[in-house]
């Protein structure tokens, strides 16, 4: 295990890294890939803390572990954390008391409610303090006029993700999220703050579950324009996989600053 071999602790990318789904959205038809249960637990049986984070909201991370552990990998739920669980902590500290106008489906309410951040209704939308956007299939007209009133009135936009598209087993599929706030953006102006990959936000909520710094962690993921860049951003090393999202010819055309230290096949490769 050469390459894992000196970490402290690592960050997991779920899609495309550990697991392919037919539908990462509900998390349906999850497989995991070659080694990927052997490598957690080679990690665990060295006392080799770890977590895996999706960039997806809709599932809860509860939801998310147990479907990690049906497909054969020895996560616990507190090792699964989605985007919904940075934007809880993050709004619950930046804006105390304040509910907020929230779009998405459990995966990204549930972790609100456990933090016990309030939620607006679409009514109140021209007096919510913040709006978020999740991975919403439901969006609707309605709802997209109550966001944009709300972000017209000054609510800041946060997003779970802005990625175009993620790794499933069938291919490429698009992204909810980035394309309900890639829209509220071209009717309101207000670029969206994101808080799941590659945000800042993520590294630091990941860090202080292994009780460590960003900068101490090896991140593993398969997108060069998220988990990776996000890991150089914060001086963590990053080992990118090519069964997912990106390929060698990506990371060639990616800033050297910005690149992979290690490219591996899969994390087969990693054993």
């Amino acid at each position: 295990m050469s390459a894992l071999a000196d970490a402290g602790t690592v960050v997991f990318d779920v899609d495309g890294t550990l697991v392919l789904s037919a539908d990462p959205n509900t998390g349906g038809g999850v497989r995991a890939l070659p080694g990927a249960a052997e490598v957690l637990e080679w990690l665990r049986a060295h006392g080799k803390p770890f977590v895996c984070f999706t960039n997806g909201t809709g599932q809860t991370p509860r939801g998310l572990a147990a479907k990690l552990r049906a497909a054969g990998l020895p996560v616990s739920d507190e090792q699964a954390l989605t985007p919904a669980s940075v934007a809880a902590e993050h709004i619950r500290t930046t804006y105390p008391g304040e509910a907020v106008l929230a779009f998405g489906n459990e995966g990204l309410l549930q972790p609100l409610r456990d933090a016990g951040v309030a939620m607006a209704d679409l009514n109140d939308a021209e007096r919510v303090r913040v709006v978020l956007i999740g991975a919403d299939p439901d969006f609707t007209y309605v709802k997209l006029t109550a966001a944009c009133k709300a972000v017209w009135a000054g609510a800041p936009l946060l997003v779970t993700s802005m990625a175009p598209y993620f790794a499933s087993s069938g291919g490429r599929l698009p992204s909810t999220s980035g394309a309900i706030a890639a829209g509220i953006h071209h009717v309101t102006g207000v670029e969206p703050i994101v808080v799941g990959k590659p945000s800042p936000l993520v590294l630091h909520a990941c860090a202080a579950l292994l009780d460590t710094t960003p900068g101490n962690l090896v991140v593993v993921g398969d997108d060069v324009r998220l988990e990776i860049r996000m890991a150089r951003e914060a001086g963590a090393r990053a080992i990118m996989v090519l069964t997912g999202s990106s390929s060698e010819a990506d990371v060639a055309a990616t800033p050297e600053q910005l690149r992979p230290e290690v490219v591996v096949g899969s994390v087969r490769d990693l054993i």
